[in-house]
């Protein structure tokens, strides 16, 4: 695999947090990758990423300086595969708070079977932002904001972001502007923007129901863990979306998810994983595992964030689940969604009751 980070500047959109400035993403994007390419393993995260779990660990009483991130498997900046046809896009919004890079374990399986997955930092909302010129942006939005941001300025700001990457996305694949010059090699040319579905944790899960409800290129989606806001929760989907719950999840059964969704006609799929937490559908199931094992997280602690759930299995269910769901949506499997899903059950991957 390959990954790269794309720089975007929206002319047409001022920043909400700071009105001077147009707005501004840097957007983290897996893709394959030609086999022969000998470019350097990428960190796991970019530095913004980093500089959240550092700082959020070390909340946690775990020591500066005593850990560090292995390199991930995608190499950075090489040149894409060709020859094998374009891969179906899958667009990626992470949850509150939250920078690109804490669901590489999602985004490196899926670009290994044949995706592009374009996740993006929510400027200014995102614990660190690193761009080009050195500047790194941190949070504006308090953790305890009212759930009026959430709903009124958070929420909106999010679609328009993910909104304009699928457009400069499709500009690239155009090549009716310079928007896929700074891409990897071949990358744009890979691009195939009649298939492309989304997927996001938390906050990014609302926001793939919001962005599914307000662009209809987006055939498909992911929620994992968060709740259903916006106006799609009274208007409802008319496609396919993915509900995966933590075992603890606030949302699995009760309003805002499938019970109470009466408005929605698209294809509802609830699951929850047994044994989850909510950072769980998120690399902080294996980053925290691994401290615990280190002996540098108790096991109380452990299993308050990511539950007792094995780390592997926790992460292997979230792969396959995502996997199955969109190969069977593109078509790339001879299953119907829900069908690949019930086949995929197993003892921990509970459906609604």
């Amino acid at each position: 695999m390959g990954v790269t980070e794309w720089h975007l500047i929206d002319a047409n959109r001022a920043d909400p947090w700071e009105a001077s400035r147009r707005r501004e993403l840097m957007v983290q994007i897996w893709y394959p990758a030609d086999d022969a390419d000998t470019s350097p393993l990428a960190s796991w995260m970019p530095p913004g990423g980093q500089e959240e779990q550092r700082y959020f660990l070390a909340q946690s009483g775990v020591p500066s300086g005593s850990w560090a991130l292995a390199p991930s498997h995608s190499r950075g900046d090489a040149q894409a595969r060709t020859g094998g046809g374009r891969f179906p896009i899958l667009l990626n919004s992470p949850g509150m708070d939250d920078t690109t890079g804490l669901s590489t374990a999602q985004a490196e399986d899926l670009a290994s079977h044949g995706y592009v997955v374009v996740a993006i930092n929510h400027t200014h909302e995102a614990f660190a932002v690193q761009f080009p010129d050195g500047r790194t942006e941190h949070s504006a939005v308090p953790l305890d904001s009212p759930p009026s941001v959430l709903s009124d300025v958070l929420l909106p700001t999010r679609v328009a972001d993910t909104r304009f990457v699928l457009d400069q996305l499709a500009a690239a694949a155009g090549h009716s502007t310079e928007a896929g010059s700074e891409l990897p090699q071949h990358l744009a040319d890979d691009l195939d923007l009649t298939k492309v579905g989304m997927f996001g944790h938390s906050l990014g899960g609302s926001t793939t129901a919001q962005t599914m409800h307000d662009d209809s290129r987006i055939a498909a989606g992911v929620n994992l863990d968060g709740p259903i806001l916006g106006s799609v929760l009274s208007e409802g989907l008319d496609r396919p979306l993915l509900m995966l719950a933590s075992d603890t999840s606030p949302w699995f059964g009760n309003a805002g998810w499938e019970s109470n969704w009466a408005t929605n006609t698209g294809l509802k799929v609830p699951l929850r994983i047994a044994g989850t937490r909510h950072m769980s559908l998120t690399d902080g199931q294996v980053i925290v595992a691994g401290l615990a094992t280190a002996g540098l997280l108790s096991a109380g602690m452990r299993n308050e964030a990511i539950g007792p759930i094995d780390a592997g299995r926790s992460v292997d269910l979230q792969r396959s689940c995502l996997l199955a769901y969109f190969d069977a949506v593109f078509g790339r499997s001879d299953t119907s969604p829900a069908g690949t899903i019930k086949r995929l059950a197993q003892p921990e991957l509970l459906p609604h009751p």
